[in-house]
């Protein structure tokens, strides 16, 4: 029998809002049988939830940001590294992983309201077995509810490249231009491929297309030589669940973001692989 990978998952959370679903997705990392699953959260707050293996508490400093300020209106790329905007918080969970490169197979990045699951880590295993090394596996978005799928990301500009379209080992890839999925899975190798050309700890790049808490994934699809591909030939086993499901009718501060229904992305798929005919 093979020994089992170890998976860190690194999980970042903000305030009280949300914690069912944190509560949720530690459930869900609690019944993967695969992995020696080690379960990190970086919260602004005390928790008191089942499954964790460590917390770490973060408090707003007092003061001003020099250097945050700087970031934000895109003068400088790096990041002060310390509190001043809670918005900087996920960027913690990246110094975390960094801090236990050594101990872990896998690492998995995510804000506290994504629904991991064990095929996820599987398929992405699978993946880079067949995958180029400038190539990294990634997911997609979804919410539902009785009327069917909703994929946030799919709005506006975002959509398809569909002159992007590869096969590796017979199955079908493609990249989908919004890379931002609230989370990232990458490899040990991947890890310590990207961090001897970036500090892993700071933000890659001073490109505005995502916010500084949208960055903390993006970076890893858009400045580190790797190309994200979606394979749209396992496409059921290659998206995540948004547990809120707030984007279907725009609820709280989000934005129904409209045509990203589930008949669009039917309708892509099927061109999609339509071309590989």
């Amino acid at each position: 029998m093979s020994k089992k990978k170890n998976l860190l998952v690194v999980i970042v959370n903000y305030g009280y809002d949300q914690l069912s679903y944190l509560n949720d997705m530690i459930i869900a990392l609690r019944k993967f049988k695969k992995y020696n699953v080690k379960i990190v959260v970086n919260s602004n707050i005390p928790l008191d939830i089942d499954g964790i293996d460590k917390l770490n508490l973060f408090e707003e400093l007092e003061s001003f940001g020099f250097e945050d300020l700087l970031f934000k209106l895109k003068i400088s790329k790096k990041w002060s590294g310390r509190l001043y905007d809670f918005n900087f918080l996920p960027m913690t969970c990246r110094k975390t992983i960094i801090d236990e490169m050594d101990y872990h197979d896998y690492f998995i990045y995510s804000e506290n309201d994504h629904l991991w699951l064990e095929h996820h880590v599987d398929k992405f295993i699978e993946y880079e077995k067949i995958l180029p090394e400038n190539r990294i596996a990634g997911l997609i978005q979804y919410e539902f509810n009785n009327s069917g799928r909703y994929y946030p990301g799919y709005h506006s500009y975002f959509d398809w490249e569909y002159d992007s379209v590869e096969i590796h080992n017979n199955k079908v890839f493609a990249h989908f231009n919004n890379v931002h999925q609230a989370c990232f899975l990458i490899s040990s190798k991947q890890l310590k491929k990207i961090s001897k050309k970036h500090d892993f700890t700071n933000f890659m790049s001073i490109k505005k297309k995502y916010s500084i808490k949208c960055k903390v994934n993006t970076d890893i699809y858009e400045d580190c030589g790797l190309k994200k591909l979606i394979c749209v030939s396992d496409f059921e086993e290659n998206i995540i669940h948004h547990i809120p499901n707030l984007y279907i009718d725009g609820l709280g501060s989000r934005k129904n973001l409209k045509s990203s229904t589930d008949q669009r992305m039917k309708n892509a798929l099927k061109k999609i692989l339509t071309k590989v005919l």
